[in-house]
């Protein structure tokens, strides 16, 4: 199996992670607290989760041709690009009081958690391997 084939599938695997995650912690907002907590949590896992994708696809994009690297500074350039938009989406969403701020963090941090996630359970199954 090829670096490739590998990385893509671990990928695969963090985007799995994050949609069973969203749906979990929205159901369980919903359920212990309130719709709106739980639309909160929605909000913020869904423009976490779309800033993965553009951050997926704006690498796979400067990467696919090797011949003709882009400079440093605009592979920079368009990451805080896409950063200072995913804080700019998320201001609105919290200026419109669309979502109050600890269901929004809560669902932010889902990235995060599936990465955590997936990354321990590869941790686990690469120790389990070796004994």
């Amino acid at each position: 199996m090829t670096p490739i084939d590998e990385s893509e599938k671990l990928l695969q695997r963090i985007e799995l992670v994050s949609a069973i995650l969203l749906i979990v912690l929205t159901l369980g907002a919903a359920f212990f607290f309130s719709w709106n907590s739980a639309s909160g949590v929605f909000i913020g896992g869904g423009i976490v989760v779309i800033s993965f994708q553009v951050l997926k696809w704006q690498l796979r994009r400067t990467l696919q041709k090797p011949g003709k690297l882009p400079t440093r500074a605009a592979v920079f350039l368009s990451y805080y690009v896409r950063f200072l938009a995913t804080l700019f989406v998320i201001f609105l969403v919290m200026y419109l009081g669309l979502a109050k701020p600890f269901p929004i963090l809560i669902g932010l941090s889902v990235m995060v958690l599936s990465i955590v996630l997936v990354g321990a359970f590869e941790f686990i199954m690469m120790k389990k391997e070796e004994s």
